[in-house]
């Protein structure tokens, strides 16, 4: 199912603020240049670096509507867990493999005009830097028609690296750029200009939590 309906709308708001509350019990989490993205009239690509199992959540309770997200296919086979990040928005995807369903969902929910958050690395950073951007995400707006939203999350490898299994408190930063239109440019130029974009929010996010940029 793409569409929400008020149920799934429901719950998505309703977790939203329970998660605001847990993750507030571990880390301090300042946002920047929030865009109200009920402007966009049509579908949104959110592209975000990827330090932590963090990132979705806190990229999502920022923003004002539900927003749709991809998940490894494996984690929709764990009992409960599977079931909440369904109705939560998510879909599954299959890693490191040409996923036609996966690209159908993508296609089918921007030209429905839904908000999707992508993370052109693809996996998390093994060291809390930014890593390689894949042409995937500009492709897809390209494609579509849809501007790219870029986000940067700061600090949440610190808080939880992919090498622990629980999260620890800390300090973490958003920052949103501005919007991202595809028209008149290649993939490569556009991931070029992503990922330069998102290497600019987390060397402003780093000033701004007093650590050294790389």
């Amino acid at each position: 199912m793409i569409a929400r309906g008020p149920i799934q709308t429901g719950f998505y708001c309703l977790c939203k603020h329970v998660l605001r509350g847990s993750l507030a019990a571990y880390v301090r989490v300042r946002y920047f240049d929030v865009p109200d993205i009920r402007a966009v009239r049509r579908g949104l690509l959110i592209a975000s670096n990827h330090q932590s199992f963090l990132d979705p959540e806190l990229v999502g309770i920022s923003l004002p509507v539900p927003v749709s997200y991809l998940a490894r296919r494996d984690l929709f086979e764990i009992p409960v867990f599977g079931q909440a990040i369904a109705a939560l928005g998510s879909h599954p995807v299959t890693r490191g493999a040409i996923d036609t369903a996966a690209l159908r969902t993508i296609l089918t929910l921007l030209r429905s005009g839904e908000p999707l958050l992508m993370f052109p690395e693809g996996t998390r950073t093994p060291d809390g830097e930014l890593g390689e951007f894949k042409s995937g995400v500009a492709a897809i707006a390209i494609r579509c028609g849809v501007p790219i939203l870029p986000a940067c999350v700061e600090g949440t490898f610190e808080c939880w690296p992919r090498t622990k299994l629980l999260p620890r408190p800390g300090r973490v930063a958003v920052a949103y750029g501005p919007l991202m239109e595809p028209r008149g440019q290649s993939a490569e130029e556009l991931t070029a200009k992503l990922r330069m974009e998102i290497q600019g929010l987390q060397a402003f996010l780093r000033h701004y939590l007093g650590r050294a940029a790389s």
